[in-house]
């Protein structure tokens, strides 16, 4: 009989703590913004530079398409939709960026693309024509964050200070050799902006 009731319990414990564990794994819900992209990309038609912080995107992208050689001169701010999804959205239009499976893809979901104009046919990036972001030291007292967008570009609160190490890309779309993209992941939170490339001493390019 005492036999009996230690099987039992054997099985009833584990059965416990599996019940146990459930609320707390549904509390937490998954991540669903899919891989983080961070580096330049090179797809069909051009370079696309991406830097990945909370909730944005940060893009930078040049191309040429069409028989014409249409051009495409892009720089901005996308915000996450859900399932790997991200929307660039200004007075024209939308470009949705996705990013899963290991590969990024760029869409017109709205409208056209104001930085690229119409009949764009959109953009897809693959691993194998990826690279990371190098790694930079802060080295003016201070640098403030720029806003990614039209250049020259507008400063912003957040900003690094002297011996502070960021994550940097360059910037692929014209006339923008003066600024980086950059990253830098705080104890608390991550930022990405803009950053004067003379405030800065990168390690490699």
């Amino acid at each position: 009989m005492r036999a009996e009731r230690r099987s039992v319990l054997v099985v009833l414990v584990p059965l416990v703590l599996i019940v146990l564990a459930l609320p707390l794994a549904a509390a937490e819900p998954p991540d669903d913004r899919g891989f983080d992209p961070t580096g330049v990309w090179y797809g069909q038609h051009g370079p696309l530079a991406l830097m990945r912080a909370g909730d944005t995107l940060s893009f930078s992208y040049s191309a040429v398409f069409g028989a014409t050689a249409h051009l495409c001169d892009g720089i901005g701010v996308a915000g996450f939709v859900g399932d790997g999804r991200w929307q660039h959205v200004d007075g024209e239009g939308t470009v949705t960026f996705t990013t899963r499976g290991g590969e990024v893809t760029m869409e017109t979901t709205d409208g056209i693309a104001s930085f690229c104009g119409a009949y764009w046919p959109g953009d897809r990036f693959v691993a194998e024509g990826w690279k990371p972001a190098f790694t930079c030291t802060v080295i003016a007292e201070k640098a403030h964050f720029l806003v990614v967008g039209p250049l020259p570009p507008a400063p912003r609160k957040g900003y690094v200070v002297k011996g502070d190490r960021v994550e940097a890309l360059g910037l692929v779309n014209e006339g923008s050799p003066a600024w980086l993209l950059a990253r830098y992941v705080g104890p608390e939170r991550t930022t990405a902006g803009l950053l004067e490339r003379d405030a800065l001493e990168c390690h490699e390019e």
